[in-house]
């Protein structure tokens, strides 16, 4: 039986979504088109089949670990798993950024009077105090602040993050792995209580959260101004300022042949990757200590120190949910929430040209010029993405000097110019007007 989803708000917020599935303190929201009778729990369409690529360790010209020098060094090309060639896509936050503040745990007694916004118990019942955090900036903020790459349910070649440097005219590879040496370079993997810079790329066997931070140590003093978790794997900085983090990944494999990250059972299969508050991974519970974490300021809505749900397929089992779609969603003090719109049940990857990737949910149709969505204005339909068949480079572009975040995604085979000098090379440095041409692709074009 099928019924209307249309009345749906696009921007629904609720309380709790799928990401790692239903561990995470958002959700996405809005659904277009019309729901079936429960998202497809077969091992059939983007995700359908195993994927005929393995994590290779031949380079572009088929020699074992050519161009893998990292970091500084640049990556050099991958060889991509072939795949239909899509027109790619990207979607535009702007207006990024604003004078606010954010719940921020510290290690103060009951009733130290720093405890202002909290003097309570958190998720496990231990003491949490936490105080309200102001800043005054408006470029980015809060995603100025240190930020963590996490992933789950995907298969990873190359991930490569650009910072700005000392010229100012440049930025620089600061952080880098690729699957053909297998070693991170400034990048530290961490998965439960082991952690790395050694990393298979492959996400897709347990449905464990990945979490990705430089391999310098984060020092938070004693605590008292900032939290300081007995959690060593992820007392690492994150990327502060201006950051790019680009990776060459699939989310091709089959469902069934992901297991609980405890070993027992079918685990839960929707990728997922988010960039996140660094402090929100402090919490003591690594994000998940709800009680007692930047995330919110009202605990209904991410209305704090910021996260950013980059890909997230939305796996719940219900009328938001269908694995072959991708939501994008921006959280934070500014405005609560921004994007996150979902393609839901009623939404038909098949109803679409084989060359798409970003859909407008509400309208259900492809999109002929890339979206943009503007903090405190409007927006361009409901954006989502089609959930990639194969390799693709998936981007997230933070940049403080025009107030935007570019999400990205772009077929190997279709490179788009404004791209070209960062792919499919990943040099070491890119120059700002490169920086500044990928602010400006509004994929399609």
């Amino acid at each position: 039986m099928k019924r209307s989803l249309l009345s749906v708000q696009a921007s629904l917020v609720l309380l709790a979504c799928a990401c790692g599935g239903g561990g995470d303190l958002g959700g996405s929201g809005g659904a277009g088109g019309q729901a079936s009778e429960g998202p497809s729990t077969s091992t059939t369409g983007a995700g359908g089949s195993p994927s005929t690529s393995a994590t290779t360790s031949t380079g572009a010209g088929g020699s074992p670990s050519a161009g893998t020098t990292g970091a500084g060094g640049g990556l050099g090309p991958h060889v991509a798993e072939p795949s239909t060639p899509t027109r790619g896509g990207t979607m535009t936050f702007t207006n990024i950024g604003a004078p606010g503040w954010w719940p921020r745990r510290i290690d103060r007694e009951p009733g130290d009077p720093a405890c202002d916004y909290k003097d309570g118990n958190d998720t496990w019942g231990g003491h949490c105090c936490m105080t309200e955090h102001p800043t005054t900036s408006d470029r980015l903020a809060p995603f100025d602040e240190e930020m963590t790459l996490i992933m789950k349910a995907i298969r990873v070649k190359q991930l490569a993050v650009y910072q700005p440097g000392s010229d100012p005219a440049a930025w620089q590879m600061i952080s880098s792995w690729d699957a053909r040496s297998g070693v991170g370079s400034n990048l530290l993997v961490t998965q439960e209580q082991t952690t790395s810079a050694d990393f298979t790329g492959d996400l897709t066997k347990t449905d464990c959260v990945t979490y990705f931070m430089q391999d310098k140590p984060f020092a938070c003093g004693d605590g008292k101004d900032y939290y300081c978790p007995d959690d060593p794997g992820v007392m690492h900085l994150g990327w502060a300022g201006s950051k790019l983090v680009v990776f060459l990944a699939s989310m091709t494999f089959d469902d069934a042949g992901v297991e609980k990250c405890s070993g027992d059972g079918q685990g839960h299969p929707g990728p997922w990757v988010a960039f996140v508050a660094s402090e929100l991974i402090r919490d003591g519970g690594r994000k998940w200590n709800g009680l007692c974490n930047c995330y919110s300021k009202t605990g209904t809505v991410g209305d704090g120190c910021g996260e950013i749900n980059v890909f997230e397929v939305v796996m719940d089992n219900n009328d938001y949910s269908n694995r072959e779609f991708m939501s994008t969603g921006v959280r934070s003090y500014q405005e609560g929430h921004i994007g996150g719109s979902v393609c839901g049940s009623g939404c038909d990857r098949d109803g679409l040209a084989e060359d798409v990737e970003v859909v407008d949910a509400c309208a259900q149709k492809a999109y002929e010029k890339g979206p943009v969505i503007e903090a405190g204005g409007r927006s361009d339909g409901c954006p989502t993405w089609r959930r990639p068949i194969g390799d693709r480079y998936f981007m997230i572009l933070l940049d403080e000097a025009q107030r935007t975040i570019q999400v990205a995604v772009i077929h190997p085979e279709r490179i788009p110019s404004p791209a070209a000098e960062m792919l499919p090379d990943l040099p070491g440095r890119l120059s700002r007007g490169a920086i500044d041409a990928m602010l400006s692709m509004r994929l399609p074009e």
